[in-house]
């Protein structure tokens, strides 16, 4: 389908100045020592409504972060991102957290919320996904409480994906702009959200979602992994043979199957 030129342009316009809604208030100085610095003119509370933390697979069943690390086709992060932006604005939220600042181990506690043990990977996904979520006029945020990737870190910022970010404190927000990620850090008090070094931004426009059942049934099939004939694993990373699946839906098993009678399947093993 054709796109007219001029709303291209528009679009492209709007994404410019939401890029500069989000960043344009973050005039700090690049060598940040002190929390002090931090509460120059700031922080400001805002309500609990205004940023969705709810997990992906909460939103679309089995369909979580690790999930997307297993895409062959990881354009589809970017639909999913879409439909998760639409999902969140519905509800009346202007910022999704996307996922942590940290890769996948052995040693998670959370597998599903991880993406990749590659750093470069994961901030790929990010990227496509956090891009949806700005098609669909949603505010990527970035979870930097917990563990962080200094090599995951390093990639977003030479991506030039340095979002808003949720802290624990204002030590860890000193921590990641010494690290090079100057960005918007927010912290979660029992009033709401802290913005320490900035102020709310939303978007205005909105979008038609990608059809959910397709985009499901997509992604689930196209995150099917195999390792070696053996056994189908029904979510359970980390197997090391037989075939991987994140979902028990009878159209998932039989894609499984024939993983296993062609040795192969369109998904890529992110541990």
């Amino acid at each position: 389908m054709l796109v007219n030129p001029m709303k291209k342009m528009v679009f492209f316009i709007a994404l410019f100045t939401f890029s500069l809604s989000i960043f344009g208030t973050l005039n700090l100085p690049t060598n940040v020592e002190t929390s002090a610095t931090l509460n120059r003119s700031w922080p400001l509370t805002v309500q609990a409504g205004l940023i969705c933390a709810q997990r992906l697979e909460e939103i679309i069943e089995d369909v979580s972060l690790l999930t997307l690390g297993s895409l062959g086709n990881t354009l589809l992060a970017e639909e999913v991102g879409k439909y998760v932006g639409w999902y969140v604005k519905s509800k009346g939220f202007s910022y999704y957290v996307v996922g942590p600042l940290d890769t996948l181990s052995v040693d998670d506690e959370e597998y599903f919320y991880r993406v990749h043990k590659s750093p470069y990977i994961t901030a790929d996904i990010y990227e496509k996904f956090s891009t949806g979520l700005s098609v669909a006029g949603v505010i990527p945020i970035f979870d930097g409480r917990g563990k962080i990737d200094v090599n995951l870190i390093s990639s977003l910022v030479t991506r030039k994906l340095t979002y808003p970010v949720l802290v624990e404190d204002e030590g860890k927000a000193i921590l990641l702009r010494n690290l090079g990620y100057a960005a918007l850090f927010i912290t979660k008090n029992k009033d709401g959200f802290l913005f320490l070094n900035g102020i709310p931004a939303k978007l205005y426009w909105s979008i038609k979602p990608p059809e959910f059942e397709t985009l499901r049934k997509a992604v689930l099939v196209n995150s099917v992994i195999y390792i070696s004939q053996g056994e189908i694993h029904v979510r359970k990373p980390f197997s090391t043979n037989g075939v991987v699946v994140y979902s028990s839906d009878e159209f998932v098993i039989l894609e499984a199957k024939k993983a296993i009678e062609k040795r192969a399947a369109p998904g890529r093993v992110p541990w």
